[in-house]
């Protein structure tokens, strides 16, 4: 159902494209050129965003300045937005003060390795990268697990709707939202902070929620979106203008350097800002201002301070990505798009058995990145396994695959959903038998778990008899 509603959004959309065309070039006699304004860039784009169960047309801020001005190209945001697409299992090691990648190493494997060893394998990669042996490196953990902007389009879109209606420049709901919490349900930080955006408990009070050991309105998505426009639009806002009129230093609201003026005041508080932007002591304001905080340290402005607008901006760089890259119509599920993608390139034929696997593949990843539940996983997959079915044998392997990384993400439950339907399709595959048994007993259930390592210890056997 959801997809025909898609459809006849996208068809709407060419009805005006042709109406548009039809009016241009109807004209039978030349016009007058007259000089056109420069255009303004909207500060709000719709995109037809289509869920597992659903299709909405959904607004999010317009991004295209980041790109006219640059803020892409600047190694840090680049750098973050690596981090952000990396597997937790994976880390990059960088030069520390421009954040440029040399090489990506196994994060547990590094960890693994004494201090002295981890210093000289530093200096080795200085070496080899033609920089002096003292050039002081970072090793930044992938980030991919924490960063799952693609879930957060529904929750993003509701709040820029609030920031609007509130009177409140929609583009710092969106930005803290994929900071903060991209995709996720954020629990209580260890200063304290709670909730999609991360409010402090007396701020948030002083703006009107309720905070008690009954109710934390801070958890509620209107509701601490209320509150933090209200902060931004009543103390940082007036706050950073302060500083900035103090210095003699011209600004506008919507420029992109204010904006992360105002999310650094947001993030590690007015009076710590200022304390970094005088300690600098700038002629004038632009992207020049925002590179030299990223290397200043004053009182509680320090690097997780300095890191913020360049998370910021690499966040939006990533959301962008997944905007931009499927033109007016995003899927949450990337299985269902490139399902779509392909039964539209066969124009009615059937798909071939490597397209099918690549579905299958997708799907996988879309359950284990929580885009889809267990049982939605499997009624698609049960589909695309029967028509896979006729054209060739297929394998465990893949399966296996999605259990384990399930079990990485400890996701357990589903995890046991998808080796036992493993098991039910391929009975006499012993790896899938030793994988349940080795999520039933991560789950606690030692007896299933001493099952199917017999069934495991059977079949091996067997297979060498």
């Amino acid at each position: 159902m959801f997809y025909k509603k898609m459809m006849k959004l996208a068809a709407a959309h060419k009805i005006v494209l042709f109406i548009s065309l039809t009016a241009l070039y109807s004209c039978t006699s030349p016009q007058p050129v007259t000089a056109q304004p420069i255009r303004k860039p909207k500060l709000l784009i719709d995109k037809v965003v289509v869920s597992s169960h659903d299709t909405a047309v959904l607004q999010f801020v317009n991004d295209e300045v980041l790109f006219a001005e640059g803020w892409d190209t600047l190694a840090q945001p680049v750098f973050w937005k690596k981090v952000m697409c990396l597997s937790p299992d994976s880390a990059i090691m960088n030069i520390a003060a421009c954040r440029k990648p040399l090489q990506v190493v196994d994060f547990n494997s590094w960890m693994m390795q004494s201090e002295a060893e981890k210093d000289l394998f530093k200096r080795d990669v200085c070496c080899s990268n033609e920089l002096d042996c003292s050039t002081n490196l970072f090793v930044t953990k992938g980030r991919k697990d924490f960063f799952e902007h693609r879930k957060s389009l529904f929750t993003v879109s509701t709040a820029v709707k609030a920031f609007k209606s509130y009177g409140v420049d929609p583009w710092y709901a969106q930005t803290i939202l994929l900071i903060e919490s991209p995709g996720k349900s954020v629990q209580k930080s260890w200063a304290g902070a709670q909730g999609p955006f991360q409010l402090m408990r007396d701020v948030a009070v002083r703006f009107g929620l309720k905070v008690n050991k009954n109710m934390d309105e801070r958890t509620d998505l209107n509701r601490s979106a209320y509150a933090a426009s209200q902060l931004i639009s009543k103390m940082c806002i007036p706050k950073v203008k302060n500083i900035l009129d103090s210095l003699n230093l011209t600004y506008n609201e919507t420029d992109t350097w204010f904006r992360l003026l105002v999310l650094h005041a947001y993030h590690a508080g007015p009076g710590n800002l200022a304390c970094a932007v005088y300690s600098i002591a700038p002629s004038q304001g632009g992207m020049g201002l925002i590179t030299q905080l990223w290397q200043t340290e004053c009182r509680g402005f320090k690097n997780e301070s300095q890191n913020y607008s360049q998370l910021a901006l690499a966040a939006h760089l990533s959301f962008n990505e997944i905007l931009g890259n499927e033109n007016d119509t995003v899927f949450l599920v990337q299985g269902d798009r490139m399902h779509e993608m392909f039964a539209r390139a066969s124009k009615g034929k059937k798909l071939s058995s490597s397209q099918l696997n690549d579905c299958i593949t997708q799907y996988g990843n879309d359950l284990v990145d929580g885009n889809l539940s267990a049982d939605q996983y499997f009624l698609r997959i049960n589909k695309l396994q029967n028509e896979l079915a006729l054209l060739n044998p297929d394998s465990e392997s893949e399966y296996l695959s999605v259990g384990k990384e399930l079990l990485r993400k400890r996701k357990v439950d589903d995890a046991i959903k998808v080796l036992k339907y493993t098991i039910d399709k391929y009975p006499q595959s012993a790896t899938a038998a030793d994988s349940l048994s080795r999520a039933y007993k991560i789950s606690g259930n030692l007896s299933m778990a001493q099952k199917y390592e017999k069934i495991s210890s059977d079949l091996t056997k067997g297979a060498s008899q």
